[in-house]
C-alpha cells in the first residue's frame, strides 16, 4: 500500500486507485465523450472498490472546486439502471484510454493523487472535540458565531477555518442554530451528511439510523449508502454516480436507515415533543417499551432492563422528566401494570405482572 491508498481506510489496490484518478482526468477532458462516459459507467459498476476510489477522489475535488464535473456527480439521487453502449467497439476504444493511458490522463492522474494527499492532510487537522455525559446537556457558542444544543451522550468534532464549517458527529443528538456565513457548514455521520446555510435544524444518529428534523431554513441531507446499480444514466451521454440526496424546508423529518429513507411533513405539536428534551423533558407517543427505555437511558446513570420479550413491544406514551428515574418507573408500574423490580438501586428489571 502506498501513501495514496492509505488515505482512504479501505483495501483498495493501488491500480484501482490509479485508474480512478484517470477517469477523473478523462472526464474533465474536452475530448471526452458518450462512450467514454458509457465505459466510465460500467467501470463502476464492476467493482464496489471502483466506486469507493472514485467518491474518495471526488471528495478531494469537490473541496478544490477545480473538476467541473465532480458536483453534479454528488447531486443527482434518481436512480435508473445503466443502458447498453452504442456500441462495443466504441466502449473498448474508451476502456483502453484508462488501461493504455495517453499523455495527458497519466499526468493528470498524477496531479490528482499528488492533490489528494495534500488535501488529506490539510482536512485530517484535529479539530476541537465536544462531548456530554449521561445526563449532560451543553449549550456552546462555535467561534463562527453558531450554537450547538448538545443533548445527552452526544459526541462529536468541530473544524471551523478560512474555508469550511464542519462538524463530525459519532453519536447523540444536537440541535445546530447554523449563523449566516459564506462557508458551508456540514454535519458528517455515518449514515449520511447533512449540508445547510444560516439555518436551524436537529439531527439525532446512532450506528444504525439517522434523523434530521428542520426547524428553520433549509438542508440537503446526502446518505452514505447507495442501492445498486452504482450509476445513473439520462439516456443521452451524462452518466453520474447514483447518490440519495433528500431537500428539507422547515417543519420536514427525514429518517435514513442503510439505504431506505422516510421524508414527511412534521406537525406542530409532534415537532415540540420530538425537541422537548431541551426543556428537560422527554415525550413518547405510542413508542414501544424496549425504545422508551433506551431513550430514558441516556439521561440516568440507572440500568433499566425489560425482561420479558413480549413486555418489550408495549406501547408507551407520555411525557416523563429526563432526571426523574423513579417518577418513570413508578408511572410504568401505576399505568402499566408493570413489575419494577428495584431491588438494586442501580440495576432496574422490568417484568409483566
Amino acid at each position: 500500500m502506498t501513501v495514496f491508498s492509505d488515505l482512504f481506510g479501505q483495501d483498495i489496490p493501488e491500480i484501482v486507485l490509479e485508474d480512478a484518478a484517470t477517469w477523473m482526468a478523462m472526464l474533465d477532458s474536452d475530448s471526452c465523450n458518450a462512450a467514454d462516459q458509457l465505459a466510465f459507467a460500467r467501470w463502476l459498476d464492476e467493482d464496489l472498490r471502483h466506486r469507493l476510489a472514485f467518491e474518495e477522489l471526488s471528495e478531494v475535488w469537490a473541496r478544490l472546486k477545480t473538476l467541473a464535473d465532480v458536483e453534479p456527480l454528488m447531486e443527482r439521487g434518481n436512480i435508473v439502471r445503466l443502458q447498453s453502449a452504442a456500441s462495443p467497439g466504441a466502449e473498448s476504444n474508451a476502456a483502453a484510454a484508462v488501461s493504455g493511458g495517453s499523455g495527458w490522463s497519466a499526468i493528470a492522474a498524477t496531479v490528482i493523487i499528488a492533490l489528494g494527499v495534500a488535501m488529506h492532510l490539510v482536512f485530517s487537522v484535529a479539530g476541537e472535540e465536544l462531548a456530554t455525559e449521561v445526563g449532560e446537556s451543553r449549550h456552546i457558542v462555535l467561534n463562527d458565531g453558531s450554537m450547538l444544543e448538545m443533548n445527552a451522550r452526544t459526541t462529536m468534532q468541530v473544524v471551523i477555518d478560512d474555508s469550511r464549517r464542519e462538524v463530525q458527529m459519532s453519536r447523540g443528538e444536537a440541535v445546530f442554530h447554523v449563523a449566516s456565513d459564506s462557508r458551508p457548514f456540514v454535519v458528517r455521520t455515518a449514515m449520511g451528511t447533512i449540508a445547510a446555510l444560516g439555518t436551524t435544524f436537529n439531527v439525532e444518529v446512532d450506528n444504525e439510523l439517522l434523523e434530521v428534523s428542520v426547524i428553520e431554513g433549509q438542508v440537503s441531507v446526502m446518505s452514505n449508502e447507495s442501492p445498486l446499480p452504482l450509476t445513473e444514466y439520462d439516456g443521452d451521454v451524462d452518466i453520474r454516480l447514483a447518490r440519495s440526496v433528500a431537500h428539507l424546508g422547515a417543519g420536514e423529518w427525514l429518517e435514513v436507515s442503510g439505504s431506505t429513507q422516510r421524508q414527511r411533513v412534521l406537525g406542530t405539536e409532534e415537532f415540540r415533543k420530538r425537541l422537548s428534551w431541551r426543556s428537560g423533558v422527554v415525550s413518547f407517543e405510542e413508542q414501544p417499551l424496549q425504545a422508551v427505555v433506551e431513550e430514558m437511558r441516556r439521561y440516568n446513570h440507572v440500568s433499566i432492563h425489560v425482561a420479558d420479550s413480549a413486555l418489550s413491544g408495549l406501547k408507551i406514551s407520555g411525557e416523563f422528566k429526563t432526571g426523574d428515574t423513579r417518577d418513570f418507573l413508578d408511572r410504568l408500574r401505576d399505568e402499566y401494570g408493570i413489575v419494577v423490580d428495584d431491588r438494586h438501586v442501580d440495576w432496574i428489571v422490568l417484568r409483566s405482572r
